[in-house]
């Protein structure tokens, strides 16, 4: 596994926490568009498709212990029923078409919530700040200037 956890894990529960977390890694989603298909638009995938798994299912039956061994991991969001990859880390790999979430956000502590919730703030008729930056060039030439995304 990738987490660090300060209590010793049994035998089952080290090597379904290794599984799931590589699951749930970059190296893996970044070939695993199935997985993908799967995501919702805030990244979220159901836990009980991961339990499902073939390797999941050698390791354990259970899926509710399938998601008690999700919860110990420090690099993945679990609110209910859902998993997530974590420090936002999902959302490069979130498809265009993906179905929007039903995860309330509600569910979600601290600052992502916020962070979530401020996504959807904006007024009707209004557009959204873009991420780029925005440079603004004087052309020589003509003397307008020309705005270009950088």
């Amino acid at each position: 596994p990738l987490s660090e956890i300060a209590v010793p894990l049994d035998h089952t529960r080290f090597y379904l926490l290794g599984q799931l977390e590589y699951y749930l890694s970059s190296q893996n989603l970044a070939q695993d568009f199935f997985l993908r298909k799967q995501m919702d638009s805030r990244g979220w995938i159901p836990i009980a498709l991961l339990a499902s798994f073939r390797r999941v299912r050698q390791l354990t039956p259970d899926a509710a212990l399938v998601h008690e061994v999700l919860l110990l991991s420090t690099i993945v969001e679990v609110i209910g029923e859902h998993v997530r990859m974590g420090s936002g880390e999902w959302r490069q790999f979130v498809l265009p078409d993906a179905p929007a979430s039903t995860v309330e956000v509600s569910e979600l502590a601290g600052t992502e919530a916020e962070a979530e919730a401020a996504e959807g703030e904006c007024e009707e008729g209004e557009e959204e700040d873009e991420d780029d930056e925005v440079e603004f060039v004087i052309s020589k030439e003509v003397g307008q200037p020309w705005v270009s995304a950088s």
